[in-house]
């Protein structure tokens, strides 16, 4: 139940922050002008105030003039005076009265325009939907926003990969400490391993759909093998990056566990190594806006991750997922045999000499 503290208290110290970017994120994010933006830019469209749109129906009343364009943000507009300047109703239906008087275009997105006896001395246009889509929230964002959203992936991995840990750690230990041990025992062969299964991937996949399509029941099986060589794939890089992040826990919390004369769980284990692979994406996060030093910090997250999935990935590839749990090690020599090894020791005292053979006796010469 350790690590499942330890990655409760780690949500709670993240909920503040995180509570904080949403409410950055809904204080800056406009979607009334991100659908004007997109009216602007729609070739039957028109260019239109942020402050002319107001929320919900809205009504000129008789006998009223307003002095530039009016429109009404999901409701309906019904003019019964005087628009100097365009009438617009986004979502909604514009109305002209009898006796109302337009003197720029009427204009409805996602309505229709409806003169009921009233003048529109410009276009009286109807828009299904903007040829142009709103801008992408995602496009120009704030610094609180863009923290918030790198923070979020972080997260989602994290706990991802946790699971997936505790069920490695439950279910498949023997095969992540073989992998682990591989890691240790030849860190730069792992992975020139990785990078090689890395490069080959796409290869792979190449020639399986190929050797398949000789065949008519080979191509009806090329989708399957397709996915099945993708999820493979990830299984071992999954796979790989948790042994990385056990051994990487495993040095970290040696030194504990020599004081304390005892030893970590391999689940914990795991969990200490995800926790640091993720602090430094959060650190990269939390300072996007400072520019180069974020850049920077992102940076090397990046490369720090990618040779621990790089490696991971290499010795599980060498290990067979873990179950080459060792190297070849050289077969034991034998020692040599002494002079006296002849000798038989006994019980009482001393050694006693066992019987040599004697040899023939010669020939005596006449």
């Amino acid at each position: 139940m350790r690590p499942l503290r330890y990655l409760a208290a780690l949500l709670l110290v993240l909920a503040p922050g995180r509570a904080a970017l949403a409410h950055a994120q809904g204080t800056t994010r406009d979607p009334v002008g991100a659908v004007l933006d997109s009216l602007r830019r729609d070739p039957n469209g028109l260019s239109l105030a942020r402050d002319a749109v107001g929320e919900g129906s809205r009504t000129v009343a008789a006998g009223t003039t307003v002095d530039g364009s009016v429109a009404a943000w999901h409701g309906n507009l019904d003019v019964r005076g005087t628009v100097n300047g365009n009438a617009v109703a986004i979502g909604g239906d514009v109305i002209v009265h009898p006796g109302a008087v337009v003197h720029g275009d009427a204009l409805s997105v996602g309505g229709e325009v409806r003169a009921e006896g009233g003048s529109v001395d410009g276009e009286m246009r109807t828009l299904s939907a903007l040829t142009v889509g709103p801008l992408v929230p995602g496009v120009h964002r704030t610094p609180a926003e863009a923290a918030k959203r790198s923070i979020s992936l972080a997260v989602g991995w994290y706990l991802v990969l946790a699971v997936i840990g505790l069920g490695v750690g439950l279910f498949a230990r023997s095969n992540l400490e073989a992998i682990a041990e591989r890691i240790r025992e030849d860190f730069s062969r792992a992975f020139l391993y990785g990078v090689a299964g890395q490069v080959a991937i796409l290869p792979a996949i190449i020639l399986s759909v190929v050797a398949l399509a000789i065949t008519v029941i080979g191509i009806l099986l090329i989708p399957f093998a397709v996915v099945a060589i993708i999820l493979a794939v990830a299984g071992a890089l999954a796979l790989g990056f948790l042994a990385m992040a056990y051994v990487t826990g495993d040095a970290v919390m040696r030194r504990r566990s020599a004081l304390a004369g005892g030893t970590s769980p391999v689940v914990q284990l795991i969990f200490v190594g995800l926790s640091l692979y993720f602090l430094l994406w959060v650190l990269g996060s939390a300072f996007t806006w400072a520019g180069v030093l974020g850049g920077v910090l992102r940076l090397v997250a990046g490369a720090v991750t990618w040779v621990a999935v790089t490696v991971g990935f290499g010795a599980t590839l060498a290990s067979r997922g873990g179950t080459r749990p060792r190297l070849h090690e050289p077969a034991a020599v034998a020692p040599p045999l002494e002079d006296y090894a002849w000798q038989t020791p006994t019980p009482v005292s001393g050694v006693a000499a066992a019987r040599r053979p004697t040899p023939p006796p010669r020939r005596s010469e006449p």
